[in-house]
């Protein structure tokens, strides 16, 4: 005869958690006592969303493990129930009151309509005197009777829906509605234990960063970098998991595994393309697809996991002396990192977002300047930060502090190990920058030769960009701006300022002094980049010869020392034949 042992999973803390993205892989461990022969090992509470495919059993002791049922219990078998002869009689009461206030309320209408129709050439004074009374001591007693059912019929409807709830699964029977039964055979009475790990849904961990910058006064455009890691998890898998040993890993499990294939192209006559959903007659070739394979998750890994959660508040603490935030040990495979958190972790299954620490990373990167006057005046500062921490940074939002201050918030975006990545860190306001509007002057000139004149209208364009470097160190600032492109041979865009640059290839720098250069920006617009990169080019005129140059952007790159202040200019003249309207879109 099979002896049985239950097991009631809510009872038993959970051992160790893997946090991947979508998903979690949970240990727990459960202690039994065996006796000779075999025995069945009933899990119940278990989570709902247990993928039943992940389910994996192990077990210490002399036995062994003949079997593993997996069970997807109906709520109602965990939880009691209200007596079900109670709710057939609160809802037989209901019926009987909803009755009697239907039969109060004709009685009540009745008498209503009777006292309207009554007229003196119907009844005697005394007569009518007798019915006024009668309607008085009647009207009164059924309107009394009416609101006192009403009430009944409320209290019932109330009582009805409490027994009629409690028959109902709670939240708590619903998410952990999982059985999993284990076949044990022992040789000898003795104690022994089951591991069991599985993989639930409804979990997830993502990134977050506070950045803090100080800038270098030194004037090499150098700044340290404190970035604190962190991270975001959440979990409504119905079962706390209280004191656990927590890792983090960047491993998606939904991912697919399966390498692609490429199929044979062949080249014939081309097919009559009938359009038909089905039949002999269909021409259209379909084309299989493929099917996506979730990949094998990763072995469970030795943990070890306190984890203090960080605050995210934007107030810069100013405290004599610091607490030392716990790190994460970080370890790279193949195909993915994971963090095992330092300490013990508790994240209950209610939802809310829960922080835990990863690291405190200390970087250095260059510092950038970058000016768009046309659009803002302002100059954004941004790094050029290289990933020179053992740790895989995700993709995540973060808070810029510069210089002690919040300043913006960011996004840093997925970063290996020794990987660089720009990183906005906001405005700087010790760099002035003035734009003011573009001044124009219009013009009728000839050309041609005496046999074959013509007029043209030109319109010369000057637009001024004033500089000031307020801060205590040299800065390097890069400058854009553009000039209108010709989509039309008739209309004629001519450079006039910078000097040289009309005819420059772009990318290739002028010198304008010993501060300033500028060039032709490349630019790949398919891309979206916004960097000065290889890309595609389109067709600009400059001193009525045509050559490649992007789209009309360009750069200055502004040397600027401490407490100097410089000015750029950009002109451009606009010809067309005399008459010829034009328009800048």
């Amino acid at each position: 005869m099979s002896h049985t042992v239950e097991i009631n999973a809510s009872e038993h803390p959970v051992s160790s958690v893997t946090v991947y993205q979508h998903r979690a892989e949970v240990v727990r461990n459960f202690a039994i006592d065996l006796e000779v022969g075999q025995s069945e090992v009933q899990i119940t509470k278990l989570p709902t969303c247990i993928d039943e495919s992940s389910l994996r059993v192990d077990g210490l002791g002399n036995a062994v493990i003949f079997d593993v049922i997996y069970e997807r219990l109906t709520p109602e078998r965990n939880i009691p129930k209200a007596s079900s002869e109670k709710v057939q009689g609160l809802e037989t009461q209901l019926a009987a009151l909803k009755r009697e206030l239907k039969v109060l309320q004709s009685q009540t209408t009745v008498l209503d309509d009777f006292s309207h129709t009554l007229t003196a050439k119907d009844v005697t004074p005394s007569q009518l005197v007798e019915f006024l009374g009668l309607l008085s001591d009647k009207g009164g007693s059924l309107n009394e009777k009416v609101e006192e059912t009403q009430k009944k019929i409320r209290d019932t409807e109330v009582a009805l829906a409490v027994e009629r709830k409690g028959q109902a699964p709670t939240d708590e029977a619903r998410k952990l509605a999982t059985k999993v039964t284990v076949i044990v055979l022992a040789e000898q009475a003795g104690n022994a234990e089951l591991t069991v790990t599985y993989v639930v849904s409804n979990a997830d961990w993502s990134p977050l960063y506070d950045l803090r910058a100080t800038v270098d006064s030194s004037g090499k455009n150098a700044t340290s970098i404190s970035l604190n890691y962190r991270a975001s998890i959440t979990q409504k898998t119905g079962e706390d998991w209280k004191d656990v040993a927590l890792s983090l890993s960047t491993t998606s499990p939904l991912a697919g595994a399966q390498i692609p294939e490429l199929r044979a192209q062949r080249i014939g006559a081309p097919y009559n393309r009938v359009r038909s959903f089905g039949g002999e007659k269909a021409k259209m070739r379909m084309s299989r697809s493929m099917v996506t394979v979730p990949p094998p998750l990763p072995a469970p890994m030795a943990v070890i996991a306190p984890v203090t959660a960080m605050d995210s508040g934007y107030e810069e603490p100013a405290p004599k002396a610091f607490m030392v935030v716990p790190t994460a040990q970080a370890r790279e495979g193949a195909i993915s990192a994971s963090f095992f958190i330092e300490g013990l972790s508790s994240i209950p299954s209610d939802g809310a977002t829960h922080k835990v620490a990863i690291a405190v990373l200390d970087l250095t990167a260059k510092l950038e300047w970058i000016a768009v006057p046309k659009l803002n005046t302002s100059a954004f500062l941004q790094c050029q930060i290289t990933n020179s921490s053992t740790y895989v940074l995700l993709a995540g939002p973060s808070n810029v502090f510069l210089d002690g201050s919040f300043v913006a918030k960011s996004q840093i975006p997925y970063a290996s190990p020794q990987d660089t990545f720009p990183c906005s860190v906001g405005v700087d306001p010790a760099i002035r920058i003035t734009y003011p509007p573009v001044s124009k002057k219009a013009r009728t000139q000839a050309t041609g030769t005496i046999f074959n004149s013509s007029k043209l209208d030109s319109t010369v364009f000057t637009q001024r960009i004033s500089i000031k470097n307020t801060r205590q160190s040299s800065v390097k600032l890069l400058v854009r701006d553009q000039v209108p492109v010709s989509e039309d041979q008739k209309f004629k865009v001519t450079v006039l300022e910078p000097k040289d640059l009309g005819v420059a290839k772009a990318g290739e720098e002028v010198k304008l002094s010993q501060e300033i250069v500028c060039y032709w920006a490349r630019k790949d617009w398919d891309a979206g980049d916004k960097g000065t990169v290889n890309g595609t080019l389109s067709k600009v005129v400059h001193k009525s010869s045509q050559s490649d140059v992007p789209h009309g952007q360009l750069e200055w790159v502004v040397t600027l020392a401490p407490g100097k202040g410089t000015e750029v200019l950009l002109s451009w003249e606009v010809a067309a034949p005399q008459g010829e309207k034009w328009e800048t879109r």
